[in-house]
């Protein structure tokens, strides 16, 4: 049977596989030289189309979070309800994490995260960079507080502050998970924790929503 999906350029090859070493090890213990086996190309090919280690690192931050927007927007769709949004996301999170770590046989937590926390004081254009994707991040959890107001399910009065600090406790779960190897930590604690942040209003539901 003929294979009819579009060849991938020698771009997106070393951006995917940038990724992945990105995603599985550490930005210090990553080379060039890696990057290009991953890929499987030469060298020459990967500083036609980036100039240095940096510029790579930051393209392919771009490629993830491009390739990751169009499942995000559905999972945050206007027209659910804000718990069953954030129950997508938990799901979403956890099964993603779950199908790497039966992959890899380690839980890896968030790339961004992991690079950021590595190069975040040691070069100023990746840590650009990664406070532009968590603020496009956070943008989406500042409309479901949002929304989550108007149906009065919460008493917030500000939500871009809240969504910044429930992506700080994602991140904080994410790293726990990675640091333990488990991620059933994930399962446990990320819904139960998020779900505080909203305030509720109606107390009676706390007990329902956090189990």
């Amino acid at each position: 049977m003929k294979n009819n999906s579009p060849k991938k350029s020698t771009r997106e090859k070393i951006l995917e596989a940038t990724i992945e070493l990105l995603w599985q090890h550490s930005y210090g213990s990553v080379s060039v030289d890696d990057i290009c086996q991953a890929a499987e190309v030469q060298k020459g090919s990967f500083y036609h189309y980036f100039p240095s280690k940096v510029d790579v690192v930051i393209q392919s931050f771009d490629k993830l979070w491009e390739d990751s927007k169009p499942v995000i927007d559905n999972i945050f769709l206007a027209s659910l309800g804000p718990i069953q949004r954030l129950d997508n996301y938990c799901d979403f999170m956890y099964q993603k994490q779950k199908e790497k770590s039966e992959r890899l046989g380690k839980v890896l937590g968030c790339p961004y995260v992991t690079c950021g926390s590595e190069l975040s004081t040691l070069e100023e254009r990746v840590r650009h960079k990664l406070n532009e994707i968590f603020s496009l991040s956070a943008g989406y959890f500042e409309i479901l507080l949002r929304d989550a107001k108007i149906e009065g399910l919460t008493s917030i009065t500000d939500p871009q502050n809240v969504a910044q600090k429930m992506l700080s406790y994602i991140a904080g779960v994410m790293y726990q998970a990675k640091l333990k190897n488990d991620v059933e930590i994930i399962k446990r604690d990320l819904r139960p924790g998020l779900i505080r942040y909203f305030d509720l209003v109606k107390s009676e539901l706390i007990p329902e929503l956090i189990n």
